[in-house]
């Protein structure tokens, strides 16, 4: 399988960008992006998202490949996922409405802290995903 690092190099030729070129256009030092493309570093979060928009590349092919994100067969494997689908309701409700329930993530009680920070996150997510 490719590298973060190698796929990123490989993005950026096919663009025909420099390492400055491509610095400019994601606000990313070109010493930092070089790294990257040697794997001598780890993107963050952060940085693959400036990466994915000068790239025009999926940013969670990014994600996947940066370890963030598991791949799709990780899921479906997953006996905790498949236990929750097995058992999930197909009632609807608006994401927001979580503050008023009582909810659990690997048996542990989400605080409505906790539960802000959730809702922030995939609005967060959703921006990125679907700028306005």
């Amino acid at each position: 399988m490719i590298s973060f690092g190698e796929q990123i190099r490989k993005l950026r030729k096919s663009k025909n960008l420099t390492l400055r070129g491509l610095a400019d256009q994601s606000s990313l030092s070109y010493s930092f992006i070089g790294s990257l493309e040697k794997g001598r570093y780890n993107p963050s979060r952060e940085s693959i998202y400036l990466l994915a928009k000068p790239l025009d590349t999926d940013v969670n092919e990014l994600l996947k490949l940066a370890g963030f994100l598991p791949e799709q067969s990780e899921i479906v494997n997953d006996p905790q996922i498949t236990s929750y689908a097995q058992h999930a309701s197909t009632e609807s409700f608006e994401l927001e409405d979580i503050l008023n329930i009582e909810v659990t993530f690997q048996g542990n009680r989400l605080k409505i802290a906790d539960k802000i920070a959730l809702i922030s996150f995939l609005q967060t997510m959703s921006d990125m995903k679907n700028p306005r």
